[in-house]
């Protein structure tokens, strides 16, 4: 399913136990200072990260301040998150002239502890080469050190190198359910090119 941008005005592009990818959560939240958004997902973790600006969270009883190391520009710095479980409710209150922010979740029912992800926190891992155009970075905002207080949430950013690379190589599938080989496993990609005239596409 492809969903071109739009202004979704803060409101869930896929919503809980949507028809095509019911196991996940995505929206994209926009604020200019001093606004606040509150958002309860019962039934799905979530993990807030700030594309561009910086926010504090508030979830429970659990305040995590200055989130988010980047001005205006995704591409400048390191990702930050914060995990929020299931069952709680975030706000978010925006530190700067403006702020956009990413929430991604899964479909996950146990309540677990809230935590925030700093730059330090993050795993940083390269694949492939230039040589055969398959070089990318990825920085695992919630990924294996945080396997132990997340459910079922991988939350990542992938930076595909160079011009013409393939970022799904070699070409793999993880949509059925069938164990041993195989489990499984929704997923949401928030695609940005740089320069703004790139593009990407994606195989089904």
């Amino acid at each position: 399913m492809h969903i071109a941008p739009f202004n979704n005005q803060n409101k869930a592009i896929i919503d809980m136990n949507d028809a095509h990818v019911p196991l996940t959560y995505f929206n994209i939240v926009k604020l200019t200072r001093g606004d606040r958004f509150q958002y309860a997902t019962p039934g799905y973790e979530t993990c807030i990260v700030p594309a561009t600006g910086q926010i504090d969270v508030v979830v429970a009883d659990v305040t995590v301040e200055k989130l988010g190391l980047r001005g205006d520009d995704v591409w400048d710095g390191e990702p930050e998150g914060v995990y929020v479980p299931s069952g709680l409710t975030a706000e978010m209150i925006c530190l700067t002239e403006a702020a956009e922010i990413f929430v991604a979740g899964a479909k996950f029912n146990q309540t677990l502890t809230p935590f925030a992800v700093r730059a330090g926190d993050i795993d940083k891992v390269q694949y492939g080469s230039d040589e055969t155009k398959t070089h990318r970075k990825i920085k695992h905002i919630l990924g294996q050190k945080q396997a132990d207080q997340v459910g079922r949430l991988l939350v990542s950013e992938l930076f595909t190198v160079g011009q013409g690379g393939w970022s799904g190589f070699p070409p793999h599938k993880h949509d059925t359910d069938r164990l041993p080989d195989e489990t499984r496993h929704d997923e949401v990609y928030n695609f940005r090119f740089k320069p703004d005239h790139g593009f990407g596409m994606q195989l089904l």
